[in-house]
């Protein structure tokens, strides 16, 4: 497995869009949160400070953290209110926020926050050693708690989630997999080789050790967004199959209805009759949007819904087979009329199977076969003038089509065939053939 390869294994299967807006959304409101957070963090390591011979070193030690804090206030202020900052660095950070936000790549406020939350923990293990036991290690606490809410901030950014980042560095991933021991690691390194007494080591090392917290968030984000992206996705799913079964419960009886009184005047009104079959054909069509991960009633293979409503109303047997890659504008009209008219004829004449097929050919050519297990049509009877057959005929013959029938035992293939249309149509959503079986 290539380094490359690593990289999309770790950092995609993660990012979806709906995680990515969820974190985000979250992300507009923690930033108040954290600033609040960590400001009393940075108070709490000054006021005890004060406890020290050394109080004015270490109370100008906390001012990387203030300074930190105080863009974070600024930035989250000028976002909310759409305003430009007049400092420099406020609208350094401001810019640079633009820049990497969503993104796998660290912002200038945490080139900021990383170094003033080790500076935090520097102060009680360093600085103020005259300190009192007990105050030294809450000031060390309240210094790593500093810690932990940067490292949070940086590795359950919604930029983790990002689909757009297709392929981060791996060493970004690797990080984010080892970010509470590395935390950890961190604090430990500035705070335990500093002087705690035998009764204030082990409380020094446990307190450097809960950053190892860190990973237990991450681990608990991914889960949490795990289980939201299939929740959205079948809610969103039950929301719309509600919505397309009331349209086709209000509309599917009337526009029946005018199909079959368009049929007494096709003779007059053809192309009534024909945008009656294809508004009834696109409102069945509508019905596959009901199944999961299906996104547009477009694709060509939803061709096949009309095949199985027809099949469904006499209680046949339905197969279709759909091998062509695009069809649009007057070819899926044409298609639908083919379809109503061959299927409803295999149907009436008592079919209980009906096959399918629709094709395509290298020439441009679409043809659409349909055979069924009725009794061989009388002789004479087909494509006599007047019949559905007949007109039908002379609709593909307009596009240098044919309608053919051929015997098989007690059954028969009826053949359409025509030429796709030059006029442009736009790229079909289905980008290959699909088969199915009901």
């Amino acid at each position: 497995m290539t380094i490359r390869d690593r990289e999309r294994r770790l950092g995609t299967k993660r990012r979806s869009r709906v995680a990515y807006l969820a974190l985000l959304r979250r992300a507009s409101h923690i930033g108040v949160r954290s600033f609040v957070f960590r400001s009393c963090c940075v108070v709490i390591v000054a006021t005890l400070s004060l406890a020290s011979a050394q109080n004015l070193i270490a109370v100008l030690l906390t001012l990387p953290a203030a300074l930190s804090c105080y863009l974070l206030l600024a930035n989250e202020h000028h976002l909310r209110g759409g305003t430009r900052p007049r400092l420099w660095l406020s609208a350094a950070y401001l810019r640079d926020f633009g820049k990497t936000d969503g993104l796998q790549r660290l912002s200038l406020g945490s080139y900021v926050e990383i170094p003033a939350g080790f500076i935090l923990v520097a102060i009680p293990s360093w600085v103020t050693t005259g300190a009192p036991l007990s105050t030294r290690l809450i000031m060390l606490a309240t210094a790593t708690l500093f810690v932990v809410s940067t490292s949070l901030s940086i590795f359950v950014d919604h930029a983790w989630f990002n689909p757009d980042e297709t392929s981060p560095p791996l060493w970004t991933e690797i990080a984010r997999l080892l970010a509470g021991p590395i935390t950890a690691l961190s604090v430990m390194v500035i705070s335990l080789p500093a002087e705690w007494g035998s009764s204030g080591w082990p409380a020094a090392l446990a307190i450097s050790l809960f950053p190892l917290i860190v990973s237990y968030v991450i681990w608990d984000t991914d889960i949490t967004v795990k289980y939201l992206v299939p929740m959205v996705r079948e809610e969103a799913h039950a929301g719309r199959e509600l919505v397309i079964n009331e349209t086709h419960g209000a509309l599917s009886t009337n526009l029946r209805l005018l199909e079959q009184q368009a049929r007494l005047h096709r003779d007059e009104a053809p192309a009534l009759y024909e945008l009656a079959v294809s508004a009834n054909s696109r409102l069945r069509e509508t019905l596959t949007l009901a199944q999961m991960d299906l996104d547009s009633s477009t694709a060509v293979a939803n061709l096949a819904a009309p095949v199985f409503t027809l099949a469904r109303a006499t209680g046949a047997r339905a197969e279709v087979d759909v091998s062509i890659k695009s069809l649009e504008g007057a070819d899926r009209d044409l298609a639908r009329l083919v379809l109503n008219d061959m299927v409803g004829n295999a149907l009436n004449a008592g079919a209980t199977t009906v096959g399918v097929r629709i094709e395509g050919g290298t020439d441009g050519s679409v043809t659409i076969s349909v055979t069924d297990d009725a009794r061989p049509m009388a002789p004479g009877v087909w494509k006599t003038p007047g019949t559905s057959s007949a007109r039908l005929e002379a609709r593909l013959q307009d596009r240098s089509g044919s309608l053919r029938v051929s015997s098989l035992g007690e059954g028969k293939t009826v053949v359409a065939r025509w030429f796709i249309s030059p006029e442009p149509v736009e790229a079909s959503n289905d980008d290959r053939g699909e088969s199915l079986t009901r």
